[in-house]
């Protein structure tokens, strides 16, 4: 029998763990527990990759999609004509790195696009932006660095898979300066080079020219990481 648990938006949610193996026994289930909610405004129900045959079933009850990972899709079904569904995740984020060392700027070349550009790439589910930006650099550079700050927040709408793309921009002090790319399937280059032969290049994307002259002629717009009292665990913030 499929077990419930209320949630704050006036709706409830099934426990997954309590999905039943064959799709007939699913289907009276959820019809039946659709009929029993009376005042409440959303059902929602995971269904797990293993059991994706149910979902024909939710979507012909008029469930919809609302969001996903890699092993389960999350369906939601408004109970009460005015429900208002939360906004799920609609956007990428992404990471970019300024790191400059003995008065030289580290820069990659892709095989995807023409001219230098700055080292970085997707935050990875679960990771720290800071993380996320040291591990993509060494990935791309083979440069260790120590963040410093962010200097930049870029917003995409129309990013890759069609979704909207959040860039942030961080500068970063270089540990080490030996080039070594660890990731040849996508970068074809890494090296250090003089910060305006990278602004006067006509190859240079006119959004990695901008922030890099701003991290040159602007260093005290900066937001640093700061260590507070937060409600969610393994938060960041800066300013």
């Amino acid at each position: 029998m499929l077990e419930i648990i209320e949630n704050k938006y006036d709706g409830i949610t099934v426990n997954s763990s309590t999905l039943p193996d064959q799709k007939d026994e699913f289907k009276k289930e959820i019809t039946r527990l659709i009929e029993s909610l009376g005042n409440k405004k959303l059902l929602w129900v995971k269904i797990p990759i293993d059991k994706s045959d149910f979902i024909p079933i939710l979507t012909g009850l008029d469930f919809e999609f609302h969001h996903c990972d890699e092993r389960n899709l999350m369906l939601v079904k408004r109970l009460t004509p005015d429900s208002i569904v939360p906004t799920t995740k609609n956007y990428i984020v992404g990471v970019g790195a300024i790191v400059f060392n003995e008065g030289e700027l580290l820069v990659i070349k892709d095989r995807f696009s023409a001219g230098y550009k700055l080292p970085g790439g997707h935050i990875d589910k679960n990771e720290s932006i800071i993380a996320a930006v040291k591990r993509e650099v060494y990935e791309e550079t083979g440069v260790n660095i120590e963040f410093e700050s962010i200097v930049n927040i870029g917003h995409f709408k129309n990013g890759q898979f069609g979704e909207a793309n959040l860039y942030i921009v961080c500068t970063a002090k270089a540990l080490t300066k030996e080039i070594t790319i660890n990731d040849p399937s996508e970068i074809v280059e890494a090296r250090w080079i003089a910060p305006m032969d990278f602004l006067k290049s006509d190859d240079v994307n006119h959004y990695n020219r901008s922030v890099v002259e701003a991290a040159l002629n602007n260093k005290e717009l900066k937001l640093v990481e700061r260590k507070i009292k937060l409600r969610v665990a393994d938060g960041e913030v800066f300013f």
